[in-house]
């Protein structure tokens, strides 16, 4: 079974879209409410854990990004605070896990219905530029 973090800012109804091969624990239930970011990430890889799930966008911005130890999955959606816009995400990103996924960011993005895949964070708002630019474009034609 795979062992899984969420982060403090994912909400935790999400954790009941998860199938059975992924435990999910939130970070505030082990004590870690008040470790954010990169730390976080290390301090779950030191723990065990085999990722961390994320709806934090700090995780993909390269400022932020140090050698990571595990997969770390952002799930972006608009808004974000809507169980169910992430929901859609998360059999995918579910997939991946399980399938074996190496260190790094993973981005995986409902934007307005369409979902995007990037490894960073910087890639996903190009994605969702693009995306705008060829709705634009439709729309006057």
């Amino acid at each position: 079974m795979l062992k899984v973090l969420f982060d403090n800012c994912t909400p935790s109804p999400l954790k009941r879209e998860f199938g059975k091969g992924i435990k999910v624990t939130e970070a505030r239930a082990v004590g870690l409410a008040e470790v954010y970011n990169s730390l976080l990430e290390l301090t779950a890889h030191k723990l065990g854990y085999d990722a961390l799930i994320t709806v934090d966008t700090d995780f993909g911005k390269p400022e932020h990004i140090a050698e990571y130890n595990i997969p770390v999955v952002l799930l972006r959606a608009v808004p974000s605070v809507v169980v169910s816009t992430l929901s859609v995400l998360v059999p995918i990103a579910e997939r991946s896990l399980l399938s074996g996924i190496s260190p790094g960011v993973y981005v995986w993005d409902n934007y307005e219905g369409t979902i995007l895949f990037s490894r960073s964070f910087a890639k996903s708002e190009e994605l969702r530029e693009e995306l705008e630019a060829e709705r634009k474009t439709a729309k006057s034609l």
